[in-house]
């Protein structure tokens, strides 16, 4: 507690946010200072019911702080911003116009910002800082006619990211907001699906100690956390004091916006589940960008609109309830037995807000456990790449290896093989030996021989005496039962099974991932310690988030074999298409019709088109993207990164620009053929198969006239 001897300056929307949402989420009480009176708020939180962040804003919603907040007049000037690097914009709107255009915005919600993938043609994608600056521009247009924004409007206004992971609209649009009443710019703002990954992320980019002031309210983090954040360069000092001291040049200096007083001087304010930077030179948001992207999310789409809401003096209507705890077991269940694993909810899987934040979790669980080595595809999907690079340049003890599987004649296996058998000289291996392996794989749709893949492995586990854990990632086939026929070959081999649960389980409706044990107890018992990790970072999937996996999870085996065939169908045409207009067969990178029998029935094909005769480098190098923009101009084709959607569109796009962004350069060129790079289609369970053959077919012939 403090006391002062005058009253303390009006308290901005997100300091009251973080006093109802302590950081841990605890029920919690204190005083909401807006001068005299002071009116207590005490929240008592059902976490099996809903959000942490819902029951705050609902709470909030409830009384009339928010017009103190949105009035044209302040009876305080808001705080100044500290050691801010950027300008505010002295032709954004004011406060008065922007909650007005909020509920205007709100009420005229596109049904494209409700879902997890945008339009990353040239003309949409427009970034964080684009996005943000052509709503500003809207705001103030329309608040000028005196006109409401309508959906149409926002519709045209382009998109923040192609990716909810990455950003969306609804959660741009809400760090635009906390931006204006910041007094930052909103590069210089984030919102997290995470209340303790903001705290961590500036730790791995500044690459200095962080020092944490927490006012009176809780540290978030034991010791033996702390300790483990050193272990990955992470140097973590924390203060429960309000008597900030300022930063010294060789740290960074960070304190919760509810110790955040007017004249403090810090380099980053931490809010439940928003981080504002002060200090953009020791805290770049472009590296923070890298780590939510690759670690986490933003806020949720329903959180955020709940925020928006509460922020516009609306009535919560924001569905950010989680499912009963039957159906949620019922979920945890079917995930087990789609990747070929007995029932067991001693060891139930780990489900996180999206697929790399379980991957993290795990690699952050590995090396508390003394280390791992890490043999994964060089052309992997490109998220997965960065994030494992970015602890493997760590001062963990973590290390990325490669193996290389690109073009229709290399073999998975005897790739892996080589690299473990040059691992095995090493004599400074770390405990545990990773293969992560994409079955099928992105996007050379691979499978390969499981009886040899198993014995390579269990090999190096006897040559060396280290663990060894097969990793699978079943993401483009969830229903495989991958376990199940790696039991078979043999008992003993520690597997576990990763999912993207964004693409066919939740069918596209919202993002999460999932870890999963085989039957062994040294699966499970790493499987219970990446449960305790992904809680500590509070990367564990929302309330919203396992609602609507909840919803959806059930016949995703049916949704993976009727999208199967679909792909099936419309390869076959391609390929005829191709060999009327060029003479030349174009092998298809797909899984064969014994290998869908397995269960491996993936939506996805990818192609390398025969360079058109004559000619030049260049024509080459855009012929890919060229194709997928002919597709794109069609309704029905969309020009993104995923796939697994159940909405009845073909999802385009060139992986070498796209998914595998952070894949090395020399790498990705190998995937090319007669100088033309990979396109990958991806297909919904049901469509007009017609039409999509006759679009694509048109494209193809359009390239060859």
């Amino acid at each position: 507690r403090i006391l002062c001897s005058e009253p303390l300056p009006a308290v901005p929307v997100m300091k009251r946010l973080s006093q109802l949402q302590p950081l841990l989420g605890r029920s919690h009480r204190t005083n909401l200072c807006r001068g005299v009176p002071r009116r207590p708020v005490s929240v008592q939180v059902d976490s099996d019911k809903t959000s942490l962040a819902g029951l705050a804003l609902k709470d909030l919603s409830q009384g009339s702080d928010v017009e103190a907040f949105w009035g044209r007049t302040r009876a305080v000037e808001p705080e100044p911003a500290v050691e801010s690097s950027a300008a505010v914009d002295p032709a954004a709107p004011s406060d008065a116009v922007l909650k007005s255009s909020i509920q205007s915005i709100l009420s005229a919600l596109p049904a494209e910002w409700r879902g997890t993938t945008f339009n990353n043609s040239k003309t949409k994608l427009l970034g964080r800082e684009g996005f943000a600056q052509h709503l500003q521009d809207l705001i103030v247009r329309k608040s000028r006619s005196g006109e409401k924004i309508s959906k149409e409007e926002l519709a045209d206004i382009g998109n923040a990211e192609d990716y909810l992971r990455v950003a969306t609209n609804i959660a741009t649009t809400l760090e635009v907001v906390l931006a204006r009443e910041r007094g930052v710019d909103v590069s210089q703002v984030f919102t997290f699906a995470s209340e303790i990954l903001p705290i961590f992320a500036v730790g791995l980019v500044s690459k200095l100690p962080v020092k944490l002031y927490l006012g009176d309210s809780e540290s978030p983090f034991t010791n033996a956390q702390r300790d483990l954040f050193k272990l990955i360069g992470v140097e973590l000092l924390v203060f429960a004091s309000y008597r900030i001291q300022p930063p010294g040049p060789q740290e960074v200096v960070l304190c919760l916006e509810s110790a955040f007083l007017k004249h403090s001087k810090v380099d980053g304010i931490i809010a439940p589940s928003v981080l504002y930077i002060m200090n953009t030179k020791k805290i770049p948001p472009a590296d923070i960008l890298v780590v939510r992207k690759r670690m986490s999310t933003p806020v949720t789409t329903p959180m955020a609109e709940a925020m928006l809401q509460t922020l516009a003096g609306l009535p919560m209507t924001a569905n950010v309830y989680g499912p009963a705890q039957r159906l949620a077991t019922q979920f945890y269940e079917h995930l087990q037995t789609l990747s070929g694993t007995a029932v067991d909810m001693s060891a139930k899987p780990v489900v996180s807000t999206v697929g790399l934040s379980a991957l993290c979790s795990l690699w952050v669980t590995l090396i508390a456990r003394g280390g791992a080595d890490v043999l994964m595809c060089s052309t992997a999907y490109g998220g997965t790449v960065q994030m494992t690079d970015i602890f493997d340049k760590t001062e963990a003890k973590f290390r990325k290896h490669d193996f290389h599987i690109q073009g229709a004649g290399s073999n998975i296996v005897p790739s892996i093989e080589a690299e473990l058998n040059q691992l095995a000289e090493r004599t400074d291996l770390l405990p545990m030996t990773v293969v992560f392996l994409e079955i099928p794989t992105n996007p050379d749709m691979k499978v390969p021989e499981l009886d040899a893949l198993v014995e390579t492995c269990m090999r190096h586990k006897k040559a060396t005496g280290r663990q060894v854990m097969l990793l699978v990632d079943a993401t483009f086939a969830p229903g495989s039962k991958i376990m199940e026929k790696l039991r078979a070959v043999e008992d003993e081999l520690c597997v576990m099974v990763f999912i993207s649960l964004s693409k066919s389980v939740s069918r596209g409706l919202t993002t999460a991932g999932t870890v999963i044990a085989n039957h062994t107890g040294e699966a499970k018992d790493i499987l219970r310690a990446v449960a305790q990790t992904c809680e500590m970072l509070d990367l564990n999937a929302k309330p919203d988030q396992l609602m609507r996996l909840v919803e959806h999870h059930t016949r995703v085996e049916d949704r993976c074999k009727h999208a199967y065939r679909v792909a099936a169908l419309v390869g076959e045409r391609l390929q005829q298409t191709v060999f009327e207009a060029t003479g030349n067969d174009m092998p298809l990178a797909f899984v064969t019709p014994e290998q869908a029998a397995m269960g491996f029935t993936t939506s996805s094909f990818s192609f390398n088109l025969p360079a058109p005769e004559g000619a030049c480098d260049e024509v080459k190098e855009g012929l890919a993207q060229r194709f997928v923009d002919s597709l794109c101009q069609h309704e029905g084709f969309k020009p993104c990164v995923s796939f697994g959607q159940d909405n009845g569109l073909v999802y385009c796009t060139v992986p070498a620009t796209s998914t595998q962004g952070a894949v090395k350069a020399e790498d990705k060129a190998k995937q090319a053929v007669g100088g033309v790079q990979l396109v990958r289609l991806s297909f919904p369970p049901t469509c007009d198969i017609d039409f999509v053959n006759d679009v694509i077919s048109e494209s193809a012939l359009k390239l060859y006239r």
